[in-house]
């Protein structure tokens, strides 16, 4: 069984996987496709997402059971991740007055460990064995 270390250095791999993936899609949707750039990243943003969820499903947290409550669990995650990122940068930016790369930095530094948090003992949690 991995550990905790393990398991959170392979969702960092699919958190790699998944913003490559995010920028892939968008530049096709805006390049080949010519699709306007926030309607682009918001598509782009669910291919990431359920990229990510097969990956950290099967690879990170090596769960086989049916998918589906568990996807919107991820999904809800993902969300989460997104508006603490969002409420990190208002907060840099907007009320310390500081550069937009520090909110950047400090966004790096914070959400991953929280949505890892989220997926390991919320979305991809093992049920209690019965006995």
């Amino acid at each position: 069984m991995p550990t905790l270390l393990h398991r959170f250095g392979r969702f960092a791999v699919v958190g790699a996987l998944a913003t490559a993936t995010h920028a892939a899609v968008f530049a096709a949707a805006i390049e080949a496709a010519h699709v306007e750039p926030v309607l682009a990243t918001a598509l782009a943003f669910v291919v990431a997402m359920l990229a990510g969820f097969a990956l950290n499903r099967r690879w990170t947290f090596a769960v086989r059971d049916a998918p589906a409550q568990r996807l919107w669990r991820y999904a809800f995650a993902a969300l989460a991740g997104l508006a603490l990122n969002t409420a990190i940068m208002y907060c840099v930016v907007h009320l310390l007055h500081a550069s937009p790369y520090l909110g950047l930095a400090a966004a790096i530094v914070i959400v991953p460990p929280v949505s890892f948090t989220l997926n390991h003992f919320w979305v991809f949690r093992r049920p209690a064995p019965r006995g």
